[in-house]
């Protein structure tokens, strides 16, 4: 063994798939709370693929990319594929996981334009919970348990039966989220949204915020307009945000030195990383990586 490497710390968990329901291969999978011993899992891991957590009863504490939600009935959480997260429960929680393949998820959504109607897929300023009265959660579940007589039946077609019973599933959800009125209501909130996902996919290859307005098909101006309509930020603050969650993510969960991190989010500086990371998360990268490395 190399003589660091008892020092270095495991890397989060990551799960690459998916097999709660004895499938074999991951597409959609799903399964009850109650009926895992593994779940809530209190310790932060990361998957890669789309997770949806229906909580009808629980209570605790759901940190997710270093933010820190209420974990209460009838709660909603999405997470995108990469999110790093851990939550608890004070009570044996009731309710469903659905996990999402990556590919299941794009023959849902083929257009980036798709996704973007839905805010709680948005890890650059998205919220990723909706609290449902118990009324809404009522009016809710019975899709819920469609998709799971399908998934326990595997009648041929089931997938497109499950799609069809999601994407109503989302949509109605969506009508719940918080930012609904506001997307219905602003085009400029839907080129945020738009602006978001681009954010994701492109914040280490863009290097101006006009390389993304280019890709968005707005001029520079519009779309700092629309973002500080939207959001009352700018749109590099978005862009900024977003390496600065990336830069906790490596800083948490890795031991390579702060300076490899700077380069991987290009800053051929370290000690401008340095101060840029102190401007945005109010410490310094080692006081960070103190705190939070392996945080459970």
């Amino acid at each position: 063994m190399p003589p660091d490497t008892a020092q270095r710390r495991e890397p989060f968990p990551t799960f690459d798939s998916s097999d709660f329901s004895g499938e074999g291969a991951f597409y959609f999978d799903l399964v009850r709370l109650q009926h895992r011993q593994d779940i809530p899992r209190g310790f932060l891991h990361r998957h890669n693929y789309y997770h949806l957590l229906w909580m009808s009863r629980a209570q605790g504490e759901h940190l997710l990319d270093f933010e820190r939600y209420d974990v209460r009935d009838h709660a909603v959480f999405f997470l995108t594929p990469g999110q790093v997260h851990a939550w608890r429960s004070r009570v044996p929680p009731d309710g469903y996981v659905m996990n999402i393949s990556t590919d299941f998820f794009a023959q849902m959504f083929p257009r980036a334009d798709d996704i973007a109607k839905f805010p709680f897929f948005h890890p650059t300023g998205g919220v990723p919970v909706v609290y449902l009265s118990p009324e809404q959660h009522g009016a809710l579940l019975p899709l819920i348990q469609e998709i799971e007589r399908e998934m326990q039946q595997r009648e041929v077609g089931r997938f497109d039966v499950v799609r069809s019973y999601l994407l109503i599933l989302l949509t109605r959800l969506r009508r719940l989220h918080p930012e609904h009125d506001a997307a219905a209501a602003s085009p400029a909130y839907a080129l945020l949204r738009r602006y978001s996902l681009l954010v994701e996919e492109h914040y280490l290859a863009f290097g101006a915020i006009r390389d993304y307005a280019q890709a968005l098909g707005v001029s520079e101006r519009q779309l700092n307009d629309a973002v500080r309509r939207a959001s009352g930020g700018t749109a590099s603050q978005m862009v900024q945000a977003r390496k600065v969650l990336e830069a906790k993510r490596l800083l948490s969960n890795t031991d390579i030195a702060i300076a490899d991190v700077a380069f991987r989010l290009n800053f051929e500086d370290p000690a401008y990383f340095t101060r840029f990371f102190r401007r945005h998360a109010g410490e310094a990268p080692g006081e960070f990586r103190r705190r939070h490395a392996r945080l459970d």
